[in-house]
């Protein structure tokens, strides 16, 4: 009878804890989306508690290539000005449920715990689905200027990342980029080398820029990340 009570008790404690995570009413939400694959197929938006970052809203992706990812940029019908500055970008701005991106310091603390893959998923001009994945991605802290570091490629859309690997990140009123010119001005924010081969948070009037689509040229991005 004993073992009993103690088996229901556990059971109990067990669903309060998966409860917590999925509603978030814990003191320490989960990581990222990755951990709350382990409780839930579904997509949609959930909190988290990614490291040493304060807990904060995310769009989870549970289904793509196994799910769970962790979308940090989503760019698809021009409702959000991305063309923002390097405070904006740092603390993250837009709606979680259509376009924004999740803040350059939110994704500095997921990524510098732990080991992470980016995907990217974007359509051409032709409304063709694309994706560029790359093995390894993460971004240094604020005094590295939000380094950018992406591993190996696989995908279908060309790898228009290569470039940009190694290169700090540029906003509206900070040009950390290698070229004479403000990259950051007509290709909008983003780790700049010379403003060439990808700019995902271009004004979508512009086109969003992929070096390796047809035309260099892409309506929508979704940038996706998951621990590995």
């Amino acid at each position: 009878m004993a073992i009993y009570k103690d088996v229901v008790k556990m059971n109990k404690q067990l669903k309060n804890d998966i409860k917590w995570i999925l509603e978030g009413t814990c003191s320490k939400p989960a990581k990222d989306c990755t951990e709350l694959k382990k409780y839930n197929q579904n997509s949609g938006v959930y909190k988290i508690s990614p490291g040493n970052s304060k807990d904060l809203k995310v769009y989870c992706d549970m289904t793509t290539d196994g799910g769970g990812w962790s979308i940090i940029q989503r760019h698809y019908d021009g409702t959000v000005d991305f063309q923002r500055t390097w405070a904006e970008y740092e603390n993250g701005f837009g709606n979680v449920e259509g376009e924004y991106w999740l803040g350059n310091k939110h994704i500095h603390h997921m990524t510098s715990s732990d080991n992470y893959e980016l995907r990217i998923e974007l359509t051409n001009n032709k409304n063709e689905k694309k994706y560029a994945a790359y093995k390894q991605f993460r971004i240094g802290d604020a005094a590295s200027k939000y380094r950018l570091t992406v591993g190996s490629y696989s995908g279908n859309a060309g790898d228009s990342m290569k470039y940009q690997n190694g290169m700090m990140f540029s906003a509206t009123d900070q040009d950390n980029d290698k070229s004479s010119s403000d990259c950051a001005k007509g290709g909008g924010p983003w780790w700049h080398a010379n403003c060439t081969w990808s700019a995902l948070n271009r004004k979508l009037s512009s086109n969003l820029y992929w070096h390796t689509l047809p035309n260099n040229a892409a309506k929508t991005s979704i940038m996706m990340i998951r621990r590995i």
